[in-house]
């Protein structure tokens, strides 16, 4: 959802999350894997086949 611009509010409605769980999981991903930004997220997930 990150790869096709939702903002925080619409991932967690769909995902029946509050915003600040998914930004906690979002920086908790960016920072195990090492990537800068949501940017470097989304192309790390487009390389890695994700999406």
């Amino acid at each position: 959802m990150v790869s096709e611009g939702k903002e925080l509010a619409e991932i967690a409605a769909k995902l029946c999350y509050s915003e600040r769980t998914v930004k906690y999981i979002l920086y908790g991903l960016m920072k195990r894997l090492q990537l800068r930004n949501r940017s470097h997220a989304v192309s790390y997930a487009i390389r890695a086949g994700l999406i």
